[in-house]
């Protein structure tokens, strides 16, 4: 998976390789990451914090071209 999608993904310095594979795990990144839009973001929190769902956000959809992601810490 990495090496499939790594010509669309820019890395900061910072990120340790082993972060970068678990990101691509088919086992696990199927499960790791949703998107809302902004203007529902609240509501998901609040029915994830009801659930008592661990529901950190962790990014944001920006401009810069479709089908690029960058991965920072």
């Amino acid at each position: 998976n990495r090496s499939f999608c790594e010509s669309s993904v820019s890395v900061g310095g910072s990120v340790e390789e082993l972060l970068l594979d678990l990101l691509a795990d088919a086992q696990t990144s199927g499960g790791l990451l949703i998107a809302v839009a902004a203007d529902r973001a609240e509501a998901l929190h609040e029915a994830l914090g009801r659930r008592g769902v661990p529901h950190p956000e962790i990014g944001a959809v920006t401009g810069g071209g479709p089908g690029r992601i960058k991965v920072v810490r």
